[in-house]
C-alpha cells in the first residue's frame, strides 16, 4: 500500500515529528505491515529512535486523516448524486480541513424529516424569502402586493405565506458554513459551561456529591485543558444521573451580529431590518443549541483523551512495577466467615496445592491456622507470603505478623498485595481453563500469589478495566479505551519480553505480530513436543509465518537452549554478522555472550557499528553485557506502620508511610495500610506548583505522607507530603463545609444569561474530588 503525501503532512502537522521520520515509520508501519513493537526496538536507524509513544502517535493521527477523507469522499458523492455539488461546493468541500467543517458544509444536504423551510420551499415561497431579505422596500406594509403574488394554492393566506418566508430565511442562516464557523470560533474563545441542580435532584441517591456543581461556571478553554478533565466528566456524569442540568453559555449577542454582517449586510438600510434581527436571533439560538452539544461533545473526547492518557500511564506503571522473580510463594485470599484460602506457587508459577485457614471469627482457630501456615512455610520452603489487599487482608497480615516465628524472625517476608481485579480473573474463562476443578477463591489466592511473583504475565489476564487505576474509566468511550489500553499492555509485554517456554497464552498473545489464535498453537505445540530449543522451530508452529516469526522473534527468550543469542533481545536477523564476528575473532557465540573482555572489543569495532547501525549495534552490546537481565526493578518490601490497622488509628498531623495505588488529574490515591485509600490533593504533592501529578508520582511509588484530615463519618482521608502544610483538626461526622455560593439566572444558546458567583475552587477540595471520582 503507497503512501499518501497528503496524508504525510497532516501526520506531521498534528504530531510535531519531522518529516522524515513520520515517512520512515509510517513505510514500516502501514507498507510492510510491521507492528510497533517492532519498529520501536529493531528500526531505530529509520525511525530515528522515536519511542512506543511516538510511534502511536504517528499511526493514530493516520488513521484520523484516512477516516476524515473516507468522509470527505463520502460527502462529495453522496451531494453529486442528488445533482446539487457546485463548482464552488466542490471546492470548499475539498478545502474543508475539519471534520466540523465538512459537517457544515453537508448539513444542508442531509437526509433528514421534511423541515418547515423545505415545506415553504415546495409551496413556492423561496422568491418571498429573497426579497425580504435583500430588498430596500418593507414588504409587511403592501401585504395586497403579497397576498395577490403568494397566496394561492396550498398557501392559505398572507401570514402563511410570511411563516413560510420566515422559515426559509431561518435555515439559510442557520446553514450557512461560514457563519457557523465563526460563531464557533467565539464559543470556544468566550463560551462558558455552566452547570446546577435540578429541581429533582434530591430524588436522586447520592446526589449530594455533585454539590460543588450545583452552581458552577467556568470558560470553556480551561474545562477542556487536559489537566481539568476530570471537572468535565464529573458535571456529565451528574447530568447523566439527572443530578445536574449543564449547559453552554455564550454571554454576548455576538451570533446575531456574525449572522447580520453574513447574510444581511446592507443592514439597516433594508425595509425589512427589524424583522431580519428576529429571525437571526431566532437562527443564532438554533446555532447555539446545536454548539451546545458540539461542545458537549467535544469536550467529552478531550476529557475522554485525558482519562484514558493517565489511565494509560497509571497502568503502565502497574505492570512494570517491581517483581519477586523465580521463588516459590504462598498466596492467602483473606476471608471472614469462609476462611483464608492458602496456596503455594513454585518458582515458575506452577499451583502446587492449598488449603483453608479460620483465624478469625466465628471459629478463631488461631492455633490450627497457625500450623498449617508453618507446615507449608517448611514443606515448600516458602520464603515470602503474598496477602491479598481486600476485606481482611490487614487483620490477615496482623495475624501472620504476630503467630509465625519465621516471619517474626525475618526470615519469611509478608507483604500485602494489591488484589484489584482478582475476583474478576477468578471467574473468567482463562481462569476456568487454567484451573478447571478449584474454587473461585483458590483461584484468587493463585493469581495474588502471582502477581507478586511477576506482575505483568499475571495481569495480562485481567481486563486492564478492572485493575483500579482509572479515572472515570466507565464513563469514557469504551472502543478508545480497550485499544489504547491494549497497546499499553502490548508494549510493556514486549518491553520486557517473554520466556517462549514458560509464558501462559494470554501473555503470548501481546507479544508482536502474535495474537491470541498464535499463542495458542504455541502453547499447543509445546505441550506436544516439549521446550522449544531455539528461535527456529517457532516456524514449525501452526500459522506461524516468516512474516510473524520476523516480528516476534525478538521479544521471545529461550534460556538454556542451542543458541544463547536466543536469551537475548538481539533479532534472529543480526546473528550472522555476530557470528562471522566470533569466527574472525576465533570465538563461538557462547564466548561472546560470556566474555566481558570480548563484548568490549566487539562494542569498540567501528567498522561494525556502522555496518549495523549506531542505534541498533548499541542495544546489542548491552544485550551481550546482560543477556538475562530485566528491566525492571526487583521487589522491595514496604513496612506500614504497626500502630496502624483501621482509619481510627490515624491521627491528624502525623506522617505515615504509603504507596500510590491510583493517580488521577486533581491528585493521587495512596495506601496507608487500612482498608481506605487517601487522597493526596494535586495542590498538596509538593511546596512547589505541580501541573500534572504524573510528573511528580507513579503508581507503586513509596511515598511519605501527612494527615491533614480524617472523615470517619464517610470513612475519607486527606493526606500532604507538604513539610509545612496546616493541620486541621480531626472530624468525626462532620461534613465539609466548603462549597457554592448562590448565583444567578441562567440562559442557553447564544443569549445573554446572568453571571453567578465563583463557587469555592473545587482544585483545593480534596474530600469533594475524592467524592466525585469514588460514586459508581
Amino acid at each position: 500500500m503507497s503512501l499518501d503525501n497528503m496524508a504525510c503532512a497532516y501526520v506531521v502537522e498534528k504530531s510535531g515529528i519531522a518529516v522524515n521520520k513520520v515517512i520512515s515509520t509510517l513505510n514500516l508501519l502501514i507498507t510492510e505491515e510491521c507492528t510497533i513493537p517492532f519498529v520501536a526496538r529493531y528500526r531505530k536507524e529509520a525511525t530515528g529512535n522515536l519511542d512506543e509513544v511516538q510511534i502511536r502517535d504517528i499511526q493514530t493521527f493516520y488513521e484520523e486523516y484516512i477516516e476524515r477523507e473516507k468522509r470527505r469522499e463520502y460527502i462529495l458523492e453522496t451531494i453529486k448524486k442528488m445533482e446539487k455539488l457546485t463548482p464552488a461546493l466542490e471546492a470548499k468541500i475539498k478545502k474543508a480541513s475539519t471534520l466540523n467543517e465538512l459537517e457544515d458544509l453537508y448539513a444542508p444536504y442531509k437526509s433528514k424529516k421534511k423541515t418547515k423551510a423545505m415545506v415553504a420551499r415546495e409551496l413556492g415561497l423561496e422568491p418571498l424569502a429573497e426579497n425580504l431579505l435583500t430588498s430596500k422596500k418593507n414588504y409587511l406594509e403592501d401585504l395586497d402586493a403579497l397576498t395577490t403574488e403568494f397566496v394561492k394554492d396550498k398557501v392559505k393566506d398572507i401570514n402563511h405565506a410570511i411563516e413560510g418566508a420566515c422559515d426559509i430565511i431561518v435555515e439559510t442562516f442557520v446553514h450557512h458554513p461560514e457563519t457557523k464557523a465563526k460563531i464557533r470560533e467565539e464559543y470556544w474563545r468566550s463560551a462558558k459551561i455552566r452547570s446546577s441542580k435540578r429541581k429533582d435532584a434530591e430524588t436522586i441517591k447520592d446526589h449530594i456529591k455533585f454539590k460543588d456543581f450545583f452552581e458552577f461556571e467556568e470558560e470553556i478553554s480551561k474545562v477542556a485543558d487536559p489537566k481539568n478533565s476530570h471537572r468535565f466528566m464529573a458535571m456529565r456524569r451528574g447530568m447523566n444521573l439527572k443530578v445536574l442540568k449543564v449547559e453552554v453559555v455564550l454571554e454576548s449577542d455576538y451570533g446575531v451580529q456574525v449572522i447580520e454582517a453574513n447574510q444581511f449586510a446592507d443592514g439597516e438600510k433594508l425595509g425589512n431590518y427589524e424583522l431580519l434581527m428576529k429571525l437571526a436571533q431566532k437562527a443564532n439560538n438554533l446555532i447555539g443549541s446545536s454548539l451546545d452539544l458540539e461542545v458537549k461533545t467535544e469536550l467529552k473526547n478531550a476529557s475522554d483523551e485525558a482519562a484514558i492518557k493517565v489511565f494509560g500511564v497509571n497502568l503502565k506503571n502497574l505492570l512494570l512495577q517491581p517483581y519477586l522473580g523465580s521463588k516459590a510463594v504462598l498466596g492467602i485470599d483473606p476471608g471472614v466467615r469462609t476462611g483464608c484460602k492458602v496456596v503455594v506457587i513454585d518458582n515458575t508459577g506452577k499451583y502446587i496445592g492449598d488449603h483453608v485457614i479460620y483465624p478469625f471469627e466465628p471459629r478463631c482457630d488461631v492455633a490450627g491456622s497457625k500450623l498449617i501456615i508453618e507446615k507449608m512455610i517448611e514443606a515448600f520452603d516458602i520464603k515470602y507470603i503474598a496477602i491479598g489487599n481486600g476485606t481482611n487482608g490487614r487483620e490477615t497480615l496482623e495475624f501472620i505478623e504476630d503467630n509465625i516465628k519465621a516471619v517474626q524472625d525475618d526470615k519469611v517476608k509478608a507483604t500485602l498485595i494489591n488484589e484489584a481485579g482478582a475476583s474478576i480473573y477468578s471467574a473468567s474463562d482463562i481462569a476456568r481453563a487454567e484451573f478447571p476443578d478449584k474454587d473461585v477463591t483458590v483461584r484468587g489466592a493463585i493469581s495474588i500469589a502471582r502477581r507478586f511473583q511477576d506482575p505483568l504475565a499475571e495481569l495480562v489476564k485481567i481486563d486492564p478495566k478492572s485493575i483500579g487505576v482509572g479515572q472515570y474509566q466507565h464513563d469514557v468511550n469504551q472502543a478508545r479505551l480497550k485499544k489504547s489500553l491494549t497497546g499499553v499492555v502490548e508494549n510493556c509485554v514486549n518491553f520486557v519480553g517473554v520466556d517462549l517456554n514458560t509464558a501462559s497464552a494470554p501473555l503470548l498473545s501481546y507479544i508482536s505480530g502474535i495474537g491470541p489464535t498464535l499463542a495458542q498453537n504455541i502453547v499447543k505445540h509445546r505441550e506436544k513436543s516439549g521446550k522449544f530449543k531455539n528461535r527456529e522451530e517457532l516456524l514449525e508452529v501452526s500459522r506461524f509465518s516468516s512474516k510473524v516469526f520476523e516480528q516476534s522473534a525478538g521479544f521471545l527468550r529461550i534460556y538454556n537452549g542451542d543458541n544463547p543469542l536466543d536469551g537475548t533481545f538481539i533479532h534472529p536477523e543480526r546473528y550472522g554478522v555476530l557470528e562471522s564476528w566470533a569466527k574472525d575473532n576465533s570465538k563461538d557465540l557462547v564466548t561472546l555472550v560470556s566474555d566481558k573482555e570480548l563484548i568490549s572489543t566487539l562494542s569498540s569495532d567501528s567498522k561494525l557499528k556502522e555496518e549495523i547501525g549506531e542505534l541498533t549495534f548499541k542495544d546489542i552490546v548491552d544485550s551481550l553485557k546482560a543477556p538475562k537481565q530485566d528491566p525492571r526493578s526487583e521487589f522491595k518490601s514496604i513496612e506500614f506502620r504497626k500502630d496502624v490497622r483501621k482509619i481510627g488509628d490515624l491521627k491528624v498531623g502525623e506522617w505515615y508511610t504509603g504507596v500510590v495505588n491510583n493517580i488521577t488529574n486533581f491528585g493521587a490515591f495512596v495506601d496507608l495500610g487500612v482498608k481506605e485509600s487517601g487522597l493526596l490533593h494535586i495542590s498538596q504533592i509538593s511546596n512547589e506548583f505541580v501541573e500534572n501529578p504524573l510528573d511528580k508520582l507513579k503508581v507503586g511509588q513509596e511515598l511519605k505522607v501527612r494527615v491533614t484530615e480524617v472523615d470517619l463519618d464517610r470513612n475519607r482521608i486527606a493526606l500532604s507530603c507538604k513539610s509545612d502544610s496546616e493541620v486541621v483538626h480531626q472530624k468525626s461526622g462532620s461534613r465539609n463545609t466548603s462549597g457554592p455560593k448562590k448565583g444567578g439566572n441562567r440562559s442557553t444558546g447564544g443569549r445573554a444569561g446572568g453571571k453567578p458567583q465563583r463557587q469555592t475552587d473545587i482544585r483545593n477540595n480534596a474530600l469533594a474530588s475524592l467524592a466525585n471520582l469514588k460514586l459508581k
